[in-house]
């Protein structure tokens, strides 16, 4: 029988989540383990600043930066200043950060796939975001706690973050690296997860708060293609999907991808993948193997 892993393997395979949560500091902090931590951290600052010691010095960290520590590392934490005094009731946040702490073999073979930097500018996007959310909530389960949910949940946040790592190594080529590199990726993320709406340039401009011209001269300079231009291909990628394993008509299946001229769709399907869309449904590809959608993947 295929497809069922050997449980014995799968043992040895395997996450243990020793801690995770949010951690809100309103008063300076400091935590000092110089002598290295016994554990893989993952931590996400999401609001205020904190300076972390990183090969053999202190950077600043800031929202949307993950830092990351493996077993051995030496640990520094400062928050604030020990001179620094707010009242009972201030609403002031020194730092806030999303933080998870585990071990096991997966974790070992997962961080020596790649160099990993020990900080990376991720972002906070919710669909980022909602990984580790969900990996909180899973802990809180007292009473139908599924260990297997958490350990996969981790493994899916690991391996986005070798996809955003992966992401912007490829734009490694752009000449004006590291400071726009992340502002381009975010563009990339708000087109794929965008795309079946009616959005413009502006919108997207305003997302990353850059003037449009700008905007889309760096993203056309970083891919080789236009906003627009890719926002199609993945709209048609969208519709290949949805017209072969989809109960929609092809108009229905043109509308929720973001096509709302009929017309429109069928010439430019037409012009991308070879053949009409009932063409493709019909299965007219031969194989029916996935078709590729050229451009940035």
């Amino acid at each position: 029988m295929t497809g069922i892993q050997d449980p014995a393997s799968a043992v040895k395979d395997e996450v243990h989540i020793l801690s995770a949560g949010y951690s809100v500091h309103r008063k300076p902090f400091v935590s000092n383990q110089r002598d290295g931590i016994q554990y893989y951290l993952l931590r996400l600052q999401t609001e205020g600043t904190c300076q972390v010691w990183q090969e053999g010095r202190y950077v600043t960290a800031e929202p949307g930066d993950l830092l990351l520590y493996r077993p051995g590392d030496a640990y520094e934490l400062r928050i604030g200043s020990q001179h620094e005094t707010l009242p009972p009731d201030a609403d002031t946040v020194y730092s806030g950060d999303y933080y998870l702490m585990c071990s096991g073999s997966w974790m070992d073979a997962w961080w020596e796939r790649f160099k990993r930097p020990g900080i990376i500018r991720v972002g906070l996007d919710d669909s980022w975001l909602n990984i580790w959310r969900e990996i909180f909530r899973e802990r809180r389960r007292l009473h139908d706690n599924l260990q297997e949910i958490g350990d996969y949940l981790v493994r899916v946040l690991c391996l986005s973050l070798d996809r955003v790592i992966g992401d912007l190594a490829d734009l490694g080529s752009f000449p004006q690296k590291p400071r726009f590199s992340y502002m381009v990726q975010r563009m990339k993320t708000y087109i794929e997860q965008n795309a079946s709406e009616a959005f413009t340039l502006q919108d997207l401009a305003d997302h990353v708060g850059l003037s449009t011209s700008r905007a889309g001269h760096l993203f056309r300079e970083t891919f080789g293609q236009s906003v627009m231009d890719y926002a199609i291909e993945v709209r048609i990628s969208m519709a290949c999907e949805r017209i072969r394993f989809g109960a929609m008509t092809l108009e229905q299946a043109a509308e929720s991808c973001g096509f709302h001229s009929y017309s429109y769709f069928h010439r430019t399907f037409r012009a991308r993948m070879g053949l009409s869309p009932r063409e493709y449904r019909d299965g007219k590809l031969g194989s029916l193997e996935e078709p590729q959608v050229h451009g940035v993947t």
